[in-house]
């Protein structure tokens, strides 16, 4: 028989074991529906499987398996959706991790027994291994059937784990762990982060060929070149919830590091970087502000006076800002949490106050500065790359450049002051060394009571992180 004719032969007869799911017409609509998704889904994952795309087959056998259950169907049909899964599972860990493959197929095929004790596995797919355990479930349904139900749903996935308490400094981890096999379980990740950095990285675990329900995960050597590791192991399902786990992030296993860190150049171990007490950033940028709006009249001070100041009436609108500087000092607090201080001045355009009556006075000179407190939530906190969103408050205005009009030739200077304001603000970091980074920042004070304005500002910078 060909490749392609042994191929729909096995479509064939899967159809055929499936099919009849679909042909209920006693059942309520949505139980129908329930099975002819669930049968639908199950005729895909074994094309794919015949077709040795296993995760993919994994995948749509489960939310078969998924579907079926979150309807509560029991027909004795959808027994052919468990057998299916388990000739899947059988497949896809046969040659990495033989017990998992065995312990799995054969959940399963106890699962389609105890729905329909006729359940067989089609032909196409029949070996002597899958027999077998077909046998062994058989055996166990015969023996006890109430207590091989009660045990199917009673047995809950487990993690057996034996702590790393030391290790030598920039030497790779292994982490070990059983995990004996169940249809809850998915995926095994073990957690880890190095000294008190906030958040933690995750590596997959990966079933030993050696051992019965062993998983086995390496963290990096150079991941560990501090004093301590802090790790903790988790089993999710396929929907990602956590079913099964030892420790966790607020009480993780600690691994002391000890001896010197050798087998690493210092270009390499620059690569990973601490948490941090403090970041200093001192940034330029340049804004557009939203002006006027108060349909008075206005004296406007001149970036180049000359002569008498005529009053103009500034409309609403969005005007361009003088370059500024930007400095900022934060503190690393738990919870992902920043705060600190900030201070903002433009580079030029030092300019006296903007008269609102009809004499034109003396202007005294004023510094455009801001400066206030921020607080700040990372996002993204992991390094190198990190991103946050936060809220400033403080006092200080900023200098606009409007037209002055035709009787003018010469641009002026329109103050927005508050003299408060509020600012949400969005940054982006990026660590390319230990201890030097470049800051991205985008920020909108918003000023108040007098005459409320806004303005936008776009800086970037250096930060040193200490």
């Amino acid at each position: 028989m060909t490749k392609q004719m042994s191929f729909r032969a096995r479509i064939f007869a899967i159809l055929l074991a499936l099919m009849a799911l679909a042909s209920l017409p006693t059942m309520a609509f949505a139980q129908s529906d329930a099975i002819t998704q669930a049968a639908n889904l199950a005729v895909e994952a074994m094309g794919d499987y015949d077709f040795l795309e296993l995760d993919s087959a994994d995948e749509k056998i489960m939310n078969a398996v998924q579907i079926i259950e979150q309807n509560g169907v029991t027909d004795p049909k959808v027994a052919a959706v468990y057998v299916a899964q388990g000739v899947i599972s059988y497949g896809r860990f046969k040659d990495s991790a033989k017990s998992i493959a065995d312990d799995r197929a054969f959940s399963a095929f106890l699962k389609a027994l105890t729905i329909n004790p006729d359940a067989q596995i089609p032909s196409d797919y029949q070996t002597s291994e899958l027999e077998a355990i077909m046998e062994r479930a058989r055996k166990t349904i015969a023996s006890s059937p109430k207590a091989s139900i009660a045990a199917l749903a009673g047995v809950k996935p487990t993690i057996s784990h034996k702590g790393v308490a030391t290790s030598q400094r920039c030497t790779p981890i292994e982490i070990n762990a059983n995990v004996p096999a169940h249809p809850d379980v998915y995926r095994v990740l073990v957690y880890y982060g190095v000294d008190d950095v906030r958040g933690y990285d995750s590596i997959e675990m990966k079933p030993s060929a050696d051992v019965k329900d062993d998983f086995v995960a390496i963290i990096t050597g150079l991941a560990a070149q501090g004093a301590k590791v802090r790790y903790f192991i988790e089993a999710t399902n396929r929907e990602g919830d956590v079913v099964a786990r030892v420790a966790d992030e607020a009480h993780p296993i600690t691994t002391m590091l000890t001896g010197e860190c050798v087998g690493f150049t210092s270009e390499e171990l620059a690569l990973k970087y601490g948490d941090p007490i403090a970041q200093v950033s001192i940034m330029v940028g340049t804004a557009m502000g939203i002006v006027g709006g108060s349909g008075r009249k206005q004296s406007l001070t001149y970036t180049k006076p000359s002569g008498p100041h005529p009053e103009v009436t500034i409309s609403r609108g969005v005007a361009p800002m003088p370059l500024h500087l930007r400095g900022s000092v934060v503190f690393n607090l738990p919870a992902d949490l920043q705060l600190g201080a900030y201070i903002r001045g433009q580079v030029i355009n030092i300019v006296g106050e903007p008269n609102n009556g009809s004499e034109v006075e003396s202007a005294k000179v004023v510094g455009n500065i801001m400066a206030g407190v921020t607080l700040r939530y990372l996002a993204i906190s992991r390094q190198p790359y990190r991103l946050y969103v936060g809220l400033e408050a403080g006092w200080g205005g900023a200098n606009a450049t409007v037209d002055a009009g035709s009787s003018s030739n010469f641009k002026s200077i329109y103050i927005i002051k508050g003299p408060f304001h509020i600012a949400p603000e969005i940054g982006f970091l990026w660590t390319f060394h230990k201890n030097i980074g470049l800051a991205v920042e985008l920020a909108v004070p918003i000023h108040f009571p007098d005459k409320i304005n806004a303005h936008f500002d776009l800086s970037v910078g250096p930060y040193f992180q200490f």
